[in-house]
């Protein structure tokens, strides 16, 4: 598990309550299981780009990078990336 996946289900159990977000698998659907919803998902943004100093897109905002852990995690690493690329 990458730091940023251990960092991200502590983010998501915070919002999410820990009970209700303890059975959840990294690639478990986070807006169908409600643990995301449009509020929350404007939170999730500010914390990503705040904790890993990228700047997250509006273009970018759709299901396939924040539906699940996974997706989040490799969206977040292929902006880092990019980032590094580009120093």
């Amino acid at each position: 598990m990458s730091q940023i996946n251990e960092e991200l289900r502590r983010y998501l159990a915070s919002l999410a309550g820990h009970d209700r977000f303890s059975s959840m698998t990294d690639d478990d659907s986070l807006l169908e299981s409600g643990i995301i919803d449009s509020a929350a998902m404007i939170d999730l943004v500010a914390h990503l780009e705040t904790t890993y100093s990228i700047s997250i897109d509006e273009d970018d905002m759709m299901p396939e990078n924040f539906d699940t852990i996974d997706g989040i995690v490799q969206y977040v690493q292929s902006k880092q990336d990019a980032q590094s690329n580009q120093a």
